[in-house]
C-alpha cells in the first residue's frame, strides 16, 4: 500500500477523532459532570488519561517511522496491544490498529491485515476511522484482484473529505478490470473532489494516460 496514501488518511482521521474529542469536553462543561468540583477532578483524570495515551501513541510513531527494521515492527505491536488493552477509550487505540495492519499488510499477511482493519471498523463510532480502514481493505482486496469485493467496500465510505482518494483508487479498480472510460470518469471525480489547485501529479499522470488512449 502506499506510503503517501496511508499517511494522508491517518492525518484526515486524526483531524476528525481530534475535533469529536474536544466537542466532548465542552458538551461536559456545559452540562457540570457532577458539579465544579466533581468536573475538575474528572476533567484532570481524562486530562492524565490521555496524556498517557498520547506519550505511547507517540512511541508507537516513532518506532513506525522505520518498519523495516524487524525490532521496530515489534515495538509497534506491543505499544498497540497496549493501547488496545488499556486505552480502547480513546482513538489512539485505533490509530495504533492502523499501524499493525500496514505491518501485517506490507509483510503480505493480507489477511491478517484485512482482520485487524475489519475490527477498527466494528469498534469504531467514527466515521473517519470506518472510512480509512474501508480505504485500506479495499486496497488489500484490489491487489488480490478482489474488484467486486473491493468497490463494494469503497460504497461503504462515507466522509465527503475521503471522495478524493475513494475515487481515485475507485479509477485504479476499474482500470485493472479494462473499464478505461470508467476509470477515467472516477479519476475526474477524485481530481474534482480534491479542488483546484491540490497537487496530485500521480493522479494527473493517470488521467493523462487515459486521455490520450
Amino acid at each position: 500500500m502506499s506510503e503517501v496514501k496511508t499517511e494522508e488518511e491517518q492525518i484526515e482521521a486524526f483531524k476528525s477523532w481530534w475535533k469529536k474529542n474536544g466537542t466532548s469536553l465542552v458538551l461536559a462543561v456545559a452540562v457540570g459532570v457532577g458539579g465544579y468540583f466533581g468536573f475538575q477532578a474528572w476533567k484532570t483524570s481524562q486530562a492524565n488519561h490521555l496524556a498517557e495515551a498520547s506519550s505511547l501513541y507517540q512511541n508507537l510513531t516513532e518506532a513506525a517511522s522505520d518498519l523495516d527494521k524487524e525490532e521496530n515492527q515489534k515495538t509497534v505491536r506491543f505499544i498497540a496491544q497496549q493501547l488496545a488493552d488499556d486505552y480502547d477509550d480513546t482513538g489512539y487505540a485505533m490509530f495504533g490498529q492502523l499501524f499493525v495492519a500496514r505491518i501485517d499488510a506490507q509483510a503480505g499477511n493480507y489477511d491478517a491485515a484485512e482482520s485487524v482493519l475489519a475490527s477498527v471498523v466494528d469498534k469504531s463510532d467514527d466515521a473517519s476511522f470506518d472510512a480509512v480502514a474501508n480505504i485500506r481493505i479495499a486496497r488489500l482486496q484490489a491487489e488480490q484482484e478482489k474488484y467486486d469485493a473491493a468497490l463494494a467496500t469503497l460504497n461503504a465510505v462515507k466522509p465527503a473529505e475521503f471522495a478524493g482518494q475513494v475515487e481515485e483508487l475507485r479509477g485504479d479498480i476499474l482500470l485493472a478490470q479494462g473499464k478505461r472510460d470508467e476509470a477515467r470518469e472516477a479519476y475526474e471525480s477524485a481530481s474534482a473532489a480534491m479542488g483546484e489547485g491540490a497537487q496530485h501529479p500521480l493522479l494527473e499522470i493517470k488521467l493523462k494516460d487515459l486521455v490520450k488512449g
